[in-house]
């Protein structure tokens, strides 16, 4: 059996575009958690808590 190497691993860069838009994703992601901690920690509301898991359930789509 014959294998082929190349000089050029196949790894998964982004471009800086990708790397902007994935940092600014996580800052809202950062913003919303805090402000949903800070009302949960206020006023534990079942809605509060429910927007919470909500939230996260939609990050592992």
């Amino acid at each position: 059996m014959v294998e082929y190497f190349t000089k050029h691993e196949h790894d998964t860069s982004l471009s800086e575009a990708e790397v902007a838009m994935v940092d600014k994703i996580d800052e809202i992601f950062e913003e919303n958690l805090k402000s949903n901690f800070k009302r949960l920690v206020k006023d534990p509301s079942p809605r509060s808590i429910e927007n919470i898991l909500n939230y996260s359930k939609s990050l592992t789509k």
